[in-house]
């Protein structure tokens, strides 16, 4: 038995206001843009098309959230057991610096809310050493005690 049997777009949010109750564990996933992230998501879910992924860095510019959900036994009842986050990249997207402000903006916002921080998976590309940016962004957790780990990507280019 897998801990889901369904994924589910949920919402996406442009500011803090806009994010869903806080009530189910969150997995969190950050990187680079075009680092994996919303690939990642279609992989675990066995859904090819749940996150939109694109081979244009800075498609995803709001952060998405998808819920894990899994049938009751001897129900036809449904239970949602976590949500699954999508967030901006960062990096070298071909974006304005508005646009690369308001999206770190975004993220921190995301981190400072009260949230079920449940852990955050930082996305890098094993095909280049991390950037200032990933290193910034691995600091930042630790020094806010945000549980983390660690994936390599792009293993298969």
């Amino acid at each position: 038995m897998s801990l889901f049997d369904s994924a589910r777009f949920l919402t996406s949010a442009a500011a803090v206001s806009q994010l869903p109750g806080a009530g189910l564990p969150e997995i969190a996933f950050a990187g680079r843009s075009n680092a994996g992230k919303s690939t990642t998501i279609n992989v675990l879910t066995r859904q090819g098309r749940l996150a939109f992924a694109s081979k244009t860095p800075g498609r995803t510019q709001l952060i998405n959230f998808f819920t894990l959900s899994r049938k009751i036994p001897d129900s036809k009842e449904r239970e949602q057991i976590a949500h699954l986050v999508d967030l901006p990249g960062y990096g070298y997207a071909k974006v304005s610096n508005a646009d690369r402000e308001r999206w770190d903006d975004l993220i921190n916002s995301y981190f400072e809310a009260p949230r079920h921080h449940t852990l955050l998976v930082q996305l890098l590309d094993c095909r280049h050493a991390p950037s200032a940016d990933d290193l910034q962004m691995l600091r930042y957790l630790h020094y806010h005690r945000i549980p983390y780990v660690v994936a390599l990507t792009k293993a298969d280019k």
